[in-house]
């Protein structure tokens, strides 16, 4: 009997690594077996309180979008989903109210539920994800970052990196932080992985959030500014933007406006989608090499009721667009080819707030 997309990947670990949460995109050494994305998985935040959080796979062969892996595997809802991050041989699962992290295998089952607590007894709730050299990072809302060896799956220490860190990323041995701050905060925190210390903050525009991803030792990200709030004067406004760090220097460079970016062959794809400015939504990539813009027109970008998250397949250049629904209804994920071209349209779950590739 043929065996599953899954099964298939769980045997190539013996020859391959999966590392689809590894953000660095640092230069490696020849791969022995050329990678290919063999599914999708979608990250469903799931209605506050609801416990209807999910994790489902979209397997290219048979095109079909798979209900409830963790309920299936475990008999029991996950509770809310915060991030995925596959690496290696397993899920990684971030659940922020229900603050623990789960390790699953490739199908969704229960490796180990790590529930998350500070000293006091207090919910550390755990945010975003990052993985480099057989180790996971998260942020978490206690003002931490944290590592979890990806053997013994033990959490082997903690640093005070700022309040409400969110998203994160590693480039030249280091860690690079949004510092939220609730919405307040204005600093990108480096920790050096060696010493697992903090060792600065740099300064960058308001509220940096979900965003942050290395290409050839320089890390992207968004700052969130005001966003384009009528109730704020316009001269005040600072707009949703792409900005940059040189890893060497730490020199932080200011390149366009942009809401949601992914990589893909030296190009970064971008949605810009302001809530107050509906009508100013837009897709398009960012060259890289030349500076140039250039719009994804054959995607109607206006179509989609609210755009959440853009992730590019590594290994075809597919775009994968997130569209939570807010009235409580099932979400989308819109499928173009690299060139913006309609591919199809899938059905996710509760508020849809990402995609993860599963490479082989």
């Amino acid at each position: 009997m043929k065996k599953s997309l899954i099964e298939a990947c769980l045997l190539a670990v013996l020859v391959g690594t999966f590392a689809a949460c590894d953000d660095s995109n640092e230069p490696q050494q020849p791969a022995v077996v050329e990678v290919k994305s063999v599914g999708a998985y979608f990250v469903n935040n799931g209605k506050w309180g609801a416990n209807n959080g999910s994790i489902q796979f979209y397997d290219y062969e048979t095109g079909a979008v798979s209900e409830d892996l963790y309920r299936l595997a475990n008999g029991k809802g996950i509770g809310d989903t915060q991030d995925l991050c596959v690496y290696g041989s397993k899920l990684y699962v971030t659940c922020t109210t229900s603050s623990k992290l789960e390790v699953l295998d490739l199908k969704g089952r229960i490796i180990k539920t790590i529930p998350l607590t500070t000293a006091s007894a207090q919910p550390m709730k755990p945010r975003y994800m990052t993985a480099t050299g057989g180790k996971v990072y998260f942020t978490s809302y206690d003002g931490t970052v944290s590592k979890l060896d990806t053997l013994s799956l033990a959490v082997e220490g903690s640093v005070v990196v700022g309040p409400y860190p969110e998203a994160l990323t590693s480039a030249n041995n280091k860690l690079y932080i949004n510092i939220s701050n609730y919405g307040k905060g204005s600093q990108v925190a480096v920790v050096d992985l060696v010493t697992f210390t903090k060792s600065k903050d740099i300064e960058v525009l308001l509220n940096p959030y979900n965003q942050s991803l290395t290409v050839g030792g320089k890390v992207y990200f968004v700052s969130c500014g005001t966003y384009d709030n009528p109730d704020i004067p316009a001269e005040n406004r600072i707009l949703q933007t792409l900005q940059c760090i040189d890893s060497a220097t730490d020199k932080v460079t200011n390149i366009c406006q942009a809401s949601f970016i992914s990589y893909y062959d030296n190009k970064m794809y971008c949605i810009y989608a302001d809530y107050y400015t509906p009508d100013k939504q837009a897709i398009f990539t960012y060259d890289l090499n030349t500076g140039e813009k250039t719009s994804l027109s054959s995607v109607n970008i206006s179509a989609i009721q609210n755009p959440a998250e853009i992730n590019v397949d590594p290994s075809n250049g597919d775009i994968y667009i997130s569209s939570p629904d807010y009235t409580g209804a099932p979400g989308s994920v819109y499928v173009f080819d690299k060139n913006g071209v309609s591919k199809k349209t899938l059905e996710a779950g509760y508020y849809v707030a990402g995609v993860r590739f599963l490479q082989q």
